[in-house]
């Protein structure tokens, strides 16, 4: 499902949206099941840190029980559960990601570190 542009931000743009779908065929991130993957907004898909758009990049491939860890808990019970941070998580991420992330939106996603 896409997520409609609003008032206070924008749509996804074909960058953003490639990334996406690269998230969502990768393996879950933490248990290493196999995609599609639920793509999940680590700060909710209009997130702005550092006045810098970071909700269409800062993504997670997680399977439906991993996924239920954050959404039924929050992000204290993310690093509980998983001993990483959902940024770290992204770190690993992208690592083996074919896209170059922008820097600006990098810095601000490690900034916030959550």
């Amino acid at each position: 499902m896409q997520r409609k542009a609003t008032r206070n931000t924008r749509g996804p743009n074909a960058d953003e949206k490639r990334f996406a779908g690269w998230v969502k065929e990768h393996n879950c991130i933490q248990c290493g099941m196999p995609g599609p993957s639920i793509v999940d907004h680590m700060y909710g898909a209009t997130f702005k840190r550092n006045k810098v758009l970071i909700g269409h990049r800062a993504l997670l491939p997680l399977c439906v029980e991993c996924d239920e860890v954050k959404t039924l808990g929050s992000a204290r019970a993310y690093l509980n559960h998983f001993g990483e941070t959902q940024a770290q998580s992204w770190v690993r991420l992208v690592e083996h990601c074919p896209f170059d992330i922008p820097q600006d939106e990098y810095e601000a996603i490690m900034d916030w570190n959550r």
